[in-house]
């Protein structure tokens, strides 16, 4: 695929996948019934990945991004969305592997790394669809682990790899290389303190965190829209 029709592709589809999840989410929030419907959850992965042996949510489903796989016709939006984004990893991560070029052995590794754990959080997403959160919380616990700590891996890799490929690209006066460690700050802080408050009861803010989480990995991946050749888009530090 040539550079312009990647760039494209890339936008477009981060946009896709942001709107998706922000429209299935109203649509859940405004759709009532079932949705207002107290659920209670246990299990092995409940226990072992939030730290209690139950979790209730006395609301119904709570606004975390995934809820809106659950009913239908949100759910269409949600799986669109989210099959989008699974696709695109895959697809973005084997272009990117070998558009990536780097000299020194670690980051060659990274390099590797970065395409491995893409291809993970790719598959992991089409999983996350066929597991709903209402009905197979389980597994749906899972795999979005998988997912948001294989951004966290996925996104400190591809900045290693590429650390000195893009040591002099800049976007709107900010070095890419810069944007990358603050978006992989973001999914880090993010992840954590998803964890953290979900098992203190804190759902809403919990949510919150889940969402920049998200918004954050979606970022990331438009730094590398500057890498692909555009009139103006590219900035070499002199």
């Amino acid at each position: 695929m040539n550079d312009d029709h990647l760039r494209k592709a890339l936008i477009g589809a981060v946009f896709f996948v942001i709107t998706a999840c922000i429209i299935s989410q109203i649509m859940m929030q405004l759709g009532g019934g079932e949705r207002d419907d107290p659920l209670t959850f246990d299990g092995n992965v409940v226990d072992e990945t939030l730290g209690t042996e139950e979790i209730e949510f006395e609301d119904g489903l709570p606004p975390f991004i995934s809820s809106a796989g659950g009913f239908y016709p949100e759910r269409a939006i949600f799986d669109a969305g989210i099959g989008i984004g699974g696709l695109l990893m895959m697809a973005f991560s084997f272009e990117l592997y070998h558009r990536t070029k780097p000299v020194e052995r670690h980051q060659k590794i990274a390099n590797v790394c970065g395409l491995i754990s893409g291809i993970v959080i790719g598959f992991s997403m089409f999983n996350i669809i066929a597991y709903p959160f209402n009905t197979e919380f389980d597994m749906h616990i899972f795999w979005a682990m998988i997912i948001f700590v294989g951004a966290q891996f996925w996104a400190i890799c591809l900045t290693v790899a590429r650390s000195q490929i893009d040591y002099e690209l800049t976007w709107k006066d900010w070095q890419v290389n810069n944007l990358r460690w603050i978006l992989f700050a973001s999914i880090f802080v993010s992840f954590h303190a998803m964890l953290l408050l979900v098992m203190n009861g804190y759902v809403i803010a919990s949510a919150v965190f889940e969402w920049l989480l998200m918004i954050s990995s979606q970022f990331y991946l438009l730094t590398f829209v500057p890498t692909l050749s555009k009139g103006g888009s590219v900035v070499s530090k002199n």
